[in-house]
């Protein structure tokens, strides 16, 4: 009669290191499904903050079109902002931004001045947005950029750039998105 053995040993590190590979691997690809839900997530929030920016600018021009609305005027005018092109970074300042704005998309009153916060604060939101808890409206990575078009026999015409640009979850490099509208303008 033979005695059963039990396994060795190398039989025994064997398994426990396929099974620590095949948890690895499944704790990786949680792990990548989570950050990729988060990232969805935060795209439609941005997405959604860029919208009411567009519909804010929308609005201004209608209301100027009907004859009534002083915002259109502010924001308005003739010549272009600065261009933000840092791939690597998230504009910090509005040194980094200069002459572009935001809009409080409650009132459509545009903020020129002390609007922007630094994204990449440990203090900052997850992703882009505008906050209106502080009285005057705070941007978090939105920005307005503005550029003017005199439209000679037709009327003059206004292209805003409306970006975002945050730290995405599980990404070692910032996401952006960006809208165009274009209008022209009613008094010309």
């Amino acid at each position: 009669m033979r005695s059963s053995r039990g396994d060795t040993i190398i039989e025994v590190l064997l398994a426990i290191t396929v099974f620590s590979l095949v948890s690895i691997a499944t704790m990786t690809i949680m792990n990548q499904g989570t950050n990729a839900a988060q990232r969805a997530l935060e795209i439609t929030h941005v997405r959604q903050q860029i919208d009411a920016q567009a519909e804010a600018l929308r609005a201004a021009q209608q209301a100027a079109t009907a004859g009534h609305g002083t915002i259109w005027g502010q924001i308005a005018q003739h010549g272009n902002t600065g261009e933000y092109n840092n791939d690597a970074i998230c504009p910090r300042s509005l040194g980094d931004v200069s002459g572009t704005f935001i809009l409080d998309a409650r009132t459509g009153q545009p903020y020129t001045a002390n609007w922007l916060e630094d994204i990449n604060l440990s203090t900052s939101p997850p992703y882009a947005q505008v906050l209106y808890d502080t009285g005057s409206p705070k941007s978090y990575g939105i920005w307005i950029e503005r550029a003017f078009s005199e439209g000679g026999t037709l009327p003059d015409l206004y292209t805003f750039t409306v970006n975002a640009c945050w730290q995405g979850a599980g990404l070692d490099h910032p996401l952006k998105l960006e809208t165009v509208v274009r209008l022209y303008d009613p008094g010309s």
